[in-house]
């Protein structure tokens, strides 16, 4: 008997006999993480002026390694595809030991780093990259589970506090109870029911109490653009 294929094998199939895919799109099950933690996307980014400092994420499609024929050291190019196109990362001298592990066919990244519009496809120069999936545990500052004040009751509470303290971390939780005159009333959390912000703790928030009971605060804030060679120079006085 044949066995069935994966999802992940049928998309691949499709990409390689079409150049397309046709029955979904291998990020799919990442779109709210997308949406959440990066700052631009591969077309979105292209109005940003070059040397911008911004956060993308994505799938990485190909990865191309060499040697540089003016310093002898090696590189690689990753393209990574998003929802949008395909953006390229370009890594090397420190950045390529930093980074090489990481960059494998398959595997989906959020970088953040330096971009470069003055091709057709944006180019990165990385000043870090993290797994898709690390993104809200590093990029997120609060947490807040949001429920109807007809939910305040003890089994309730139980089962939300449990979702807590299943998922510990260091990020703040605040209960956010919304009240029947609309207000809402916002209370926080000792640190014992602080989290670490994942996927996995968005779908089961939203399992248990619906689709609007998770809310996380994202951190936007980017690193300064790395100073250039010439600025390093004068910074030194010389």
């Amino acid at each position: 008997n044949l066995s069935e294929w994966s999802r992940g094998e049928i998309l691949t199939a499709e990409k390689e006999l079409l150049g397309f895919y046709v029955s979904g799109h291998p990020l799919d099950p990442y779109r709210e993480l997308l949406d959440r933690y990066c700052l631009h996307d591969s077309e979105t980014v292209k109005a940003l002026e070059s040397r911008s400092v911004t956060r993308i994420g994505g799938l990485i499609a190909t990865v191309q390694r060499g040697i540089s024929r003016r310093t002898n050291k090696p590189y690689i190019i990753s393209t990574v595809e998003d929802l949008k196109g395909t953006f390229q990362v370009l890594c090397m001298n420190e950045n390529y030991d930093k980074f090489q592990e990481l960059l494998q066919p398959n595997g989906t990244v959020l970088v953040i780093g330096e971009a470069n519009n003055s091709e057709n496809t944006p180019k990165f120069f990385p000043q870090d990259i993290i797994p898709l999936d690390d993104a809200p545990a590093k990029f997120t500052k609060q947490v807040h589970f949001r429920l109807n004040g007809s939910e305040l009751k003890p089994d309730r509470m139980e089962e939300l506090f449990g979702i807590a303290t299943s998922h510990p971390g260091r990020c703040p939780l605040y209960i956010c109870i919304r009240r029947q005159d609309g207000r809402l009333v916002f209370l926080d959390t000792s640190e014992k029911y602080y989290v670490r912000p994942s996927e996995q703790l968005r779908i089961e928030m939203i399992e248990m109490f619906g689709s609007d009971s998770y809310y996380a605060k994202v951190d936007a804030s980017l690193p300064d653009p790395p100073k250039r060679r010439w600025q390093k120079k004068a910074n030194n006085g010389e």
